[in-house]
């Protein structure tokens, strides 16, 4: 590692010293440093009279378990500057305001050294305009999520049973094995009046219920509930039920949904999305939760669309519209499911709360990270309503742009982004890497793109061109495309990677001699798959990879991710072979790096170990570095670091 960042460094120096070739112009690259300084947002929160935003900071980007967060509040106007709603280094999430705009409530893990014995993560609420916050819950277990009601004087928050005498000590004396498949500490509804007292519990027997949201009259709630605490019944298998707020009566209303819905404004129907057919792609549903009469919307809708929102007037619903290379706002007709566009963002939205006329929205563009813009309707663009990282003016980054190639296989058009260093001089061919997103139902945009697993503008600012291609399987597109790689990894999506490397060559972007290959998740699978079955790329970085698909299955917390592309049955295991790079790792002719959380549960650690050793035991050159403590998805600030310049020094040594 030292050799390499010394190699990284002596390659900053030659830029700086104007050593590098006259296609890319002299900067000072961007670290991981640089990116680690970087501020995300998420969860903006419109007051209800419009005027004001609430939203969450977090003071390093993507570490999706940071340690501390807080929630600040803007006006719209921008009349004053923005303030943080309580002080403290705490955890603070979900800001929900009170009706009349006075108060916020939200989750916070603050201590209360009067609270005596209760689970750190309670609901809280404190004056929007500043002043001290007050406890309302005392849950001894977490408080995992809640919903404040329309009129503000009932909170419903989910949280698991007390624990027994017997839990207790078993803890204490770690008794803590583990049945593999356990329905875990379900989820329990709790019924609080907004003045405090005691909460009335609701259970559905031998059910987890994962979140839930009030009606607008306050007499029934609708809750996604599903079999157990697991992710794979979460994700896959949770169902849509309606409780009634008085006497806990339960009924479900619709099979396998992605959320609780969001209720219109007359309280008659629930909007909410579904996973489709083998659980890949994704559906939006109005349902009348009383005649179940039932509308299905976006079926050849041409992106992939999420997060729901009514209008005021009930007759429409916003949403979300990923597209292409970036996120469209959009308005959903209630009664015949027509899209329109409304917004075009130049960029990616990752949220938004509409109040008042307005449209608050936390979101990314290719020059800016992360911020909360604001939209009102009839104008032609957002506006930044925030400037978290200032920062960045004063870097010198790389040109986003969205690309297109045609595929070779069948004709369809497939995009992707293109980075290319700051001053690159078009015609001019550079050493280029490529890099596949998670999934294979996943995406890449045309925004922000620096993270621990987002390398293009570090790798951009060092020279690099960067290709993140959206091929089949990706969301952005029909579902067709989508639904691509069904008993076909590594098939036509990975041609239509090669077909996106072809444009590049032919447009004289990139040098053929000097490509690399790396990414997360599916995207290092395609890493893998590539240096396997194909002798163009210099060197490979396969990260998280599910490079055995048979093992994945039977090892994996989401079984029914891989059922969904090769079914359960034992006739496909010839399948899944044929779609497993570790089955050819006798076919590896370049170096290869292996990263991977040793606690990941969605692509256990032995299935990188074992691309690491089959290439090892046949004598070929390959590191695997494991992070302790590491799930799926790496959160802490140290790795992440280490993930970034490992990543640079690697293609550096190789390309």
């Amino acid at each position: 590692m030292a050799g390499g960042l010394r190699f990284a460094l002596a390659v900053a120096a030659m830029a700086l010293l104007g050593g590098l070739p006259a296609a890319v112009a002299a900067t000072t690259p961007i670290v991981a440093k640089d990116i680690m300084g970087l501020t995300d947002v998420s969860d903006p929160q419109l007051s209800p009279d419009g005027k004001r935003v609430a939203y969450v900071v977090t003071p390093t980007l993507s570490t999706q378990r940071p340690s501390r967060s807080a929630i600040w509040i803007a006006p719209v106007d921008r009349s004053a500057p923005p303030h943080r709603l309580i002080s403290g280094a705490q955890l603070e999430s979900s800001p929900r305001w009170s009706p009349d705009g006075r108060d916020v409530a939200f989750l916070s893990n603050q201590a209360d050294p009067s609270a005596g014995k209760m689970a750190a993560k309670q609901v809280w609420i404190a004056p929007a305009g500043g002043g001290p916050a007050r406890r309302l819950t005392a849950s001894p277990t977490e408080v995992r999520n809640f919903s404040r009601s329309a009129d503000g004087k009932a909170f419903a928050f989910v949280a698991g049973d007390p624990r027994t005498d017997q839990q207790k000590a078993d803890a204490a004396e770690k008794r803590d094995q583990a049945i593999i498949d356990d329905k875990g500490e379900l989820g329990r509804l709790w019924l609080l009046d907004a003045d405090g007292g005691e909460p009335r519990r609701i259970a559905i027997e031998g059910r987890n219920i994962a979140d839930a949201r009030w009606s607008p009259d306050g007499k029934r709630l609708s809750a996604r509930v599903a079999d157990s605490t697991g992710l794979n019944d979460y994700f896959y298998h949770s169902d849509v039920v309606i409780i009634d707020a008085a006497s806990g009566a339960a009924r479900t209303v619709f099979r396998e949904a992605s959320g609780p819905g969001e209720w219109s404004p007359d309280g008659k129907r629930l909007a909410f999305t579904q996973l489709r057919e083998q659980y890949i792609g994704l559906r939006a549903w109005i349902i009348d939760v009383d005649s179940d009469r039932r509308l299905r919307i976006g079926e050849d809708h041409h992106g992939y669309v999420n997060h729901l929102e009514w209008a005021a007037d009930g007759r429409s619903l916003l949403a979300q519209s990923f597209e292409n290379t970036r996120t469209k706002l959009v308005r959903i007709d209630a009664v015949n499911g027509q899209i329109k566009t409304l917004l075009a963002f130049d960029g990616r939205l990752t949220g938004f709360s509409a109040e008042g006329g307005r449209v608050a929205m936390a979101g990314d563009t290719p020059t800016r990270p992360d911020d909360v813009w604001l939209w009102t309707p009839g104008l032609a663009a957002a506006q930044p309503l925030t400037d978290l990282n200032p920062q960045v003016r004063q870097w010198t980054l790389g040109k986003v742009r969205e690309v297109s190639w045609t595929s070779s296989k069948d004709g369809r058009k497939v995009y992707g982004t293109l980075v290319t260093p700051p001053g690159y001089v078009a015609g001019t061919p550079i050493k280029t890497v490529i890099q596949g997103h998670g999934g294979p139902e996943g995406f890449w945009w045309s925004g922000w793109l620096g993270s621990w697993h987002e390398w293009a503008q570090i790798l951009a600012t060092h020279g690099y061109a960067v290709l993140l291609p959206n091929p089949r399987g990706s969301d952005g597109q029909d579902i067709g495309f989508t639904r691509g790689p069904i008993n076909d990894w590594g098939g036509g999506d990975f041609q239509d990677v090669l077909d996106g490397l072809d444009m590049l060559v032919a447009e004289r972007v990139t040098d053929p001699a000097r490509v690399g290959i790396g990414g997360w998740s599916y995207g290092g699978f395609l890493s893998a798959w590539a240096v396997t079955h194909s002798d163009r790329f210099r060197t490979a970085i396969v990260g998280a990879a599910p490079v055995d698909v048979s093992t994945m299955l039977l090892t994996t917390d989401t079984p029914d991710f891989v059922a969904g592309f090769f079914s359960r049955t034992p006739e496909n295991l010839a399948r899944m072979d044929a779609s497993s790079p570790v089955r050819f790792v006798d076919r590896v002719k370049v170096p290869v790096l292996v990263l991977h959380g040793e606690q990941d549960r969605r692509v256990p650690v032995t299935l990188g170990l074992s691309f690491y050793r089959g290439l090892r035991l046949l004598g070929k050159e390959a590191t695997m570095v494991s992070y302790p403590r590491e799930p799926h998805w790496t959160y802490e600030p140290a790795h992440q670091t280490d993930i970034q310049e490992r990543v640079l020094a690697w293609f550096d040594a190789h390309l």
